[in-house]
């Protein structure tokens, strides 16, 4: 119920979750946040980790942190890697894009996967979105995404071939008729 509430008063996102950089897009208002997908996490001495910086912060922090700091990277080959920290990096991400609103965001989200991706990659992929406050999450793939966004006909009877160049993989796809022909990940 609240949920919903919130919803009234979040825009409508749509993420590139990639191994080097995170985007998220809003429309009428285009990209509205490109960060490093880096997180810097502070170990306790009772062995507990918090978060101590999120994206370019913690970017800066690579290789330069003392030895109960370490700053990775959450994503491995466009696929979580770190369940929990994908998590906390996407619902920084997301406050920071409605860091003016009153009330705590619960957007729509649209976050692309790479095509070769499990069940269980996917699901991992929506539970991190839905925990970080996402009302209703919604998967697509990346080379459909980049189809659309470059104004591809996508639902024309004829091919379009997409190479998407990311930090982890890059993936070549054929388009025809609003679907994925062939696709293959590297």
């Amino acid at each position: 119920m609240f949920k919903r509430l919130r919803g009234l008063f979040s825009n409508d996102l749509s993420i590139d979750l990639g191994t080097a950089n995170t985007l998220i897009y809003v429309r009428g208002q285009g990209i509205v946040l490109n960060e490093p997908s880096v997180v810097a996490i502070r170990q306790n001495g009772r062995g507990q980790r918090q978060i101590a910086a999120v994206g370019t912060e913690a970017k800066r922090m690579l290789g330069r942190t003392p030895g109960n700091i370490q700053a990775i990277r959450p994503l491995k080959d466009g696929v979580i890697a770190d369940f929990t920290v994908t998590e906390k990096m996407l619902q920084y991400f997301i406050h920071k894009v409605h860091e003016s609103r009153f009330f705590r965001p619960s957007p729509r989200v649209l976050v692309c996967v790479p095509c070769g991706s499990t069940q269980v990659e996917r699901r991992a992929i929506r539970e991190s979105a839905a925990g970080a406050g996402a009302r209703e999450v919604y998967l697509i793939e990346e080379p459909m995404a980049a189809a659309i966004g470059a104004g591809l006909p996508v639902e024309e009877a004829r091919g379009s071939m997409v190479l998407d160049i990311g930090g982890g993989t890059s993936e070549v796809a054929v388009i025809s008729l609003n679907g994925i022909v062939y696709s293959e990940s590297v």
